[in-house]
């Protein structure tokens, strides 16, 4: 089992990402939804309102959540949002349509993150992250938004890091984001046990790369939604599929 040569070639594919040329963030299909999105002058609270719901629910529709909200409440600036009430958030995200699996569960992680931007950060959700913090210094203000659990708190930084080139002191503190897909990809790989849990998983990607642990996210959990799905997984279009342990065990031979 190879697995030296595979967290070799994983965290060279995290690595390589980082050096590309900037470019917006495709975080959702929709253009007018990944303009706001990409936006971290002007509508940073969108991205981190994106972060907080994207659980329980498709990425596509969490990550759209922000500006289907706006759009109902009439605008996308923090202080309007701010102002509205519980009951309006809740409202918004239920109807016409759900824009949530479980709206009434977002609502109050909604109105509580727009509340504490407008307090803590003086409007402004940049301020998370302003100034060359320490990523543990990110992850922790963004525990500190109500809902947020330590992978949501991890995968932002690890996208403001990675996509949005945001300046850090270290990235010691941005550990893998443990999803069905990473989780998937690791234990197929050989990397963890089978049946793990998924604080092994955060502590095996420690091992690997502790000045970066989270450098492999966005390669484990692309390999997981692509070609290693949970059944069929399409071993020809994986790029480490000579070294995974599973072919010549439950895996189609490699063309």
């Amino acid at each position: 089992m190879d697995t030296e040569r595979i967290t070799q070639r994983l965290v060279a594919q995290g690595y390589a990402a980082m050096r590309r040329p900037y470019a917006p963030v495709p975080l959702v299909p929709l253009p007018e939804a990944n303009a706001l999105l990409n936006d971290l002058d002007d509508h940073p609270h969108a991205f981190v309102l994106a972060c907080l719901v994207d659980r329980q629910d498709t990425a596509e529709r969490a990550w759209t959540l922000p500006y289907r909200l706006g759009e109902r409440a009439g605008s996308w600036e923090l202080a309007d949002l701010a102002a509205l009430p519980a009951e309006a958030i809740a409202g918004h995200l239920r109807e016409p349509d759900a824009l949530h699996r479980y709206p009434a569960k977002m609502a109050p992680v909604v109105f509580a993150a727009l509340q504490r931007i407008a307090n803590r950060y003086d409007g402004d959700a940049a301020r998370i992250w302003a100034d060359s913090p320490r990523s543990s210094t990110i992850v922790r203000r963004f525990l500190e938004l109500d809902g947020c659990s330590p992978r949501i708190a991890t995968m932002a930084a690890g996208i403001l890091a990675r996509d949005f080139r945001i300046p850090m002191r270290d990235r010691y503190s941005i550990d893998i984001s443990v999803d069905a897909h990473v989780r998937r990809v690791m234990r197929r790989l050989g990397l963890v046990r089978m049946h793990c849990a998924d604080e092994e998983i955060v502590y095996r990607a420690r091992e690997i790369n502790p000045k970066y642990p989270g450098v492999m996210d966005l390669s484990l959990w692309a390999l997981g939604r692509g070609a290693c799905r949970p059944s069929s997984p399409d071993c020809e279009a994986c790029r480490l599929a000579q070294m995974c342990p599973r072919l010549g065990v439950d895996a189609p031979p490699v063309g």
